[in-house]
């Protein structure tokens, strides 16, 4: 499982670094993190909307392959109370 989900981050951040070279992002402080987009769902589909803001696209691109790579990935149960202060540092 957790090599499935560091294969899902890893395409993401990959995917984020290409948006720093795509011609229409251009990035205040180099961040697509920050870049806001639009986008629907229905009936399980996750849709970017942003026809006139092409970096807006592709970023919502990037996050909409990694939720469907997420979602893909079977849930442990055992971690669901996962105490994140002694395992997220």
């Amino acid at each position: 499982i957790f090599l499935l989900l560091a294969r899902c981050c890893q395409i993401h951040d990959h995917c984020y670094a290409q948006s720093r070279q795509h011609p229409a992002c251009r990035f205040l402080v180099d961040n697509p993190y920050t870049k806001t987009y639009s986008y629907s769902c229905s009936g399980g589909s996750i849709t970017c909307t942003d026809d006139k803001d092409e970096c807006a696209a592709f970023i919502c691109n990037c996050d909409r392959a990694a939720a469907i790579c997420f979602a893909r990935a079977p849930y442990n149960e055992e971690y669901r109370k996962l105490d994140t202060n002694k395992h997220c540092k």
